[in-house]
């Protein structure tokens, strides 16, 4: 097997790449004091969206592109389109979505929807619940993530009822486009969900892995192998699949576009470790502290998170773990080595 690292730099960033990190945030933000909506200048075509994904996310270049596009249409062209993201843990799927409110704020809204609950079930997070943030009270065009999408259409029953599809039926409405009422503390709202595109990003583990074996995608075994979960994703997930599922097929028609990421490989993990966008930047912006990190750590890094499935996520936790064992001793320390 070729060794993974040996088209590698050994330098601790990759330069091609932060060059093109210098040039984020070219834009400035402006207010429309007639709604009081802010709104960022310099991003207002797809092409623009993307070359701000670019600096942003590591690959996905096809998944960068739909993101682009569905922004685009939902902010700037008032077009509606309901779309599922679909990837393994760690892959980019919501981090992609985090990236764009970071130019929008104020017009996407990113949620939790592994705990919606039926009405009348027990539980405080009802599909009605996710629409109570100012942003989609205020009239304007918007975006709402739902993250963890698959833990709530995943079939689950109670007494035998699939609560799951419970679930579904309720959002099919809204994600067609109505005027419901949302409650917000004392205040009730009427929102019209035909201006609101909803994006679903999940993971579907569980039909990617059964897809994976049925067609012997992931018995590769011996030194190099690539793990079943990586392997799980090279063939990308349909809508037929998840009806197969247990998605609703109804809900499914409510979806005009499914993306499906590529899972990292371990070349990856050891690059994004090292360049400007990685987790590694994230965490000397949190910590405010100058990281240089040698090969051999980069390298258990990168090996842990292709190892364990965890993604880019488990990584920034690793190394955030490691800056703390740092700077046990000396909180003060500005530049640390590890």
């Amino acid at each position: 097997m070729e060794n993974p690292y040996t088209s590698m730099s050994d330098s601790s960033t990759l330069p091609w790449y932060d060059d093109r990190v210098k040039t984020v945030n070219n834009g400035t933000y402006n207010i429309n004091h007639n709604t009081k909506h802010i709104y960022c200048v310099g991003f207002e075509t797809p092409k623009k969206l993307y070359g701000y994904l670019e600096q942003k996310v590591w690959k996905q270049d096809a998944a960068k592109r739909a993101a682009a596009i569905i922004t685009y249409n939902s902010l700037f062209r008032n077009v509606k389109e309901n779309a599922m993201f679909i990837g393994p843990t760690g892959c980019g799927k919501t981090h992609i979505w985090r990236c764009l409110k970071e130019l929008f704020p104020d017009r996407i809204e990113i949620v939790d929807g592994s705990n919606i609950t039926n009405d009348g079930w027990k539980g405080d997070k009802k599909w009605s619940n996710l629409l109570q943030s100012p942003i989609f009270c205020s009239g304007e065009r918007a975006i709402l993530v739902i993250d963890e999408a698959d833990k709530m259409l995943a079939p689950k029953y109670s007494n035998s009822v699939n609560v799951s599809q419970g679930i579904a039926a309720e959002g099919l409405k809204l994600m067609e486009g109505i005027v419901t009422e949302v409650k917000s503390d004392s205040a009730t709202y009427q929102v019209d969900t035909s201006k609101i595109s909803f994006v679903l990003c999940g993971a579907f583990s569980n039909k990617a892995d059964e897809i994976a074996r049925n067609s012997n995608i992931g018995h590769s075994i011996g030194f190099g192998s690539v793990p079943h979960e990586a392997k799980a994703y090279d063939r990308p997930l349909t809508a037929q699949d998840l009806i197969e599922y247990g998605v609703m097929p109804e809900f499914m028609g409510r979806i005009q576009r499914i993306v499906n990421l590529q899972p990292m490989t371990l070349d990856d993990y050891y690059r994004i470790v090292g360049s400007g966008c990685g987790p590694v930047r994230h965490v000397q912006d949190q910590y405010r502290v100058k990281i240089r990190m040698t090969k051999r750590r980069r390298r258990e890094l990168a090996e842990e998170a292709f190892k364990n499935g965890l993604g880019i996520r488990g990584m920034e936790n690793s190394i955030r773990q490691l800056v703390d064992d740092a700077i046990f001793d000396d909180c003060d320390r500005r530049r640390l080595e590890l």
